[in-house]
């Protein structure tokens, strides 16, 4: 049997469940086939103790699906564009200036996972650099080692870009579980 590999969600997300998963998780019913419809920070997915036969997470920001899928299959890459990257409210605002089309799948990724990092509350819209006196900062060097377990994780997950009702009629099976936490 393969072992399960633990990992954390790897960006904030406003309204994500991940204080919540320990009292949620153990209300899903048995199922082989788990589906977030509205996956954003993907808490639940990532928090689960043992994974479903067959996982999918959708969402239908193309930002975020982009990260998962660079996460999944591009990890070196995507670390590597963190080599020499600092956190500062400067680079937040150049960040948030670049016109994210001319950018290839990783650097648009990386540009998405630096914003949502620093942002205040894990905004996507309407973000303001977030400072914190309790904790330190993100530490960038420490990206690889953070995204490892989720490489992982998301390997042989279905990372999907659809509006929800058409992901709910792709995988709607009699065992399959659908969690819906549409956003607010």
């Amino acid at each position: 049997m393969e072992k399960h590999v633990q990992a954390n969600p790897i960006i904030p997300w406003l309204g994500g469940k991940r204080r919540l998963a320990d009292k949620l998780i153990p209300l899903f019913p048995p199922h082989e086939c788990y589906v977030e419809v509205f996956c954003g920070g993907a808490a639940l997915y990532f928090l689960r103790p043992v994974p479903a036969h067959t996982e999918v997470i959708n969402d239908i920001n193309g930002d975020l699906v982009n990260l998962y899928r660079v996460v999944q299959h591009h990890t070196e890459e995507f670390v590597r564009q963190f080599k020499w990257a600092i956190s500062s409210r400067q680079i937040f605002k150049w960040q948030q200036a670049v016109n994210s089309e001319t950018l290839t799948d990783i650097q648009r990724a990386a540009r998405f996972y630096y914003l949502q990092q620093h942002a205040f509350s894990g905004k996507v819209v309407g973000q303001h650099f977030g400072t914190a006196t309790t904790g330190p900062a993100i530490n960038l060097c420490r990206i690889e080692e953070n995204l490892s377990a989720a490489h992982l994780r998301l390997a042989g997950t279905y990372v999907e870009n659809l509006p929800w009702l058409e992901c709910m009629k792709r995988y709607d099976r009699p065992h399959s579980f659908f969690y819906l936490d549409p956003p607010y």
